[in-house]
């Protein structure tokens, strides 16, 4: 960024600053109501709670011109020297971006952009507008987005057999994508109880005697899904993190089948999810990591990496 370039944008931030200070009289009965209504639990917000929310908005202001002087008087550029940003922007390439399973070399970059890009959007709305709940518009409507996932993969079961590699390994990723969408349709099964609710099924005595009185199995473990979901959301983050960075597998059934690096801060975020104990929000992140899953395993089958062509090569060689 050259100098009078820089000088504009920190001219024009100091001006919005100064604007935002003149006009926060104007506004900030307005930001005090917001936050009284979607930031306080009891809908109250007392003096001593105006005040420190004034002496945040005032500091957020400050934090404007600061940032605006730094601009104008070109120091954000060296301080843009002192950071290692080509090293860094190099290391979120080999990290995230690579995916040695599929051929397309932008696979990664767009799975990790729209992945993080939704799991943000997804915090974000449940910030402002609540968590999802038992029976609502997200329960209901979510758990299509598994059978959406078990169609999708229709396509890399069929196309599995042009693939140029043994026909035991072609045996092998065949089961693993029936049994992923098997899963898939199992859960969507259970969240709907398999129909009861479309036709009206009566609960038979067996389903009775769980915790929903509907035909589903999970609602038999009902209570313990505070501790259940939790346990799994930061379980398989962790497990998944030794694996994506410190333990890379090599094999091309695990790399193919273990979910790519990419859904890292999607995962984090999924994780997070399950702190309060309401394991609705997490169901909502795995039915659409379901359908992030299932693109990734089309696209990777249709279009074979390195992995692939190392396995045939595995394959042709004397003795195997």
């Amino acid at each position: 960024m050259n100098r009078e370039v820089s000088m504009r944008i920190g001219i024009a931030v100091i001006a919005l600053s100064l604007i935002l200070l003149l006009l926060s009289h104007i506004f900030f009965p307005e930001l005090v109501e917001l936050a009284r209504i979607y930031l306080t639990p009891d809908g109250h917000l007392n003096d001593v709670g105006v005040a420190k929310f004034r002496l945040a908005v005032y500091f957020l202001i400050a934090c404007v011109f600061v940032l605006g002087l730094l601009f104008a008087l070109n120091w954000i550029n060296k301080l843009l020297e002192l950071l290692p940003l080509q090293q860094l922007s190099n290391d979120v390439r080999r990290i995230f971006y690579q995916d040695p399973v599929c051929a397309r070399k932008d696979i990664g970059k767009h799975f990790f952009l729209v992945s993080s890009g939704l799991a943000i959007l997804l915090h974000l709305s449940m910030l402002a507008l609540g968590e999802p709940q038992w029976e609502g518009s997200a329960d209901k409507l979510s758990p299509n987005l598994f059978v959406v996932a078990a169609i999708l993969l229709l396509i890399p079961i069929l196309k599995v057999s042009r693939l140029d590699i043994a026909s035991r390994i072609k045996r092998k990723i065949r089961w693993g994508l029936i049994l992923i969408s098997g899963l898939f349709l199992f859960i969507y099964g259970e969240e709907v109880s398999w129909g009861q609710q479309f036709f009206e099924i009566e609960t038979t005595e067996l389903f009775k005697l769980n915790y929903q009185q509907e035909n589903t199995l999970h609602n038999f473990f009902n209570p313990l899904f505070k501790y259940v979901y939790p346990f799994v959301g930061f379980a398989s983050f962790i497990v998944l993190s030794y694996f994506w960075l410190m333990n890379k597998p090599r094999g091309l059934i695990t790399n193919l089948f273990m979910p790519h690096v990419s859904l890292y801060i999607f995962f984090l975020l999924m994780a997070g999810s399950t702190y309060t104990g309401n394991n609705e929000p997490y169901e909502v992140y795995l039915a659409f990591f379901s359908v992030l899953y299932a693109v990734r395993l089309m696209l990777c089958v249709k279009n074979p990496g390195e992995l692939f062509v190392e396995r045939v090569n595995v394959d042709e060689m004397p003795g195997e």
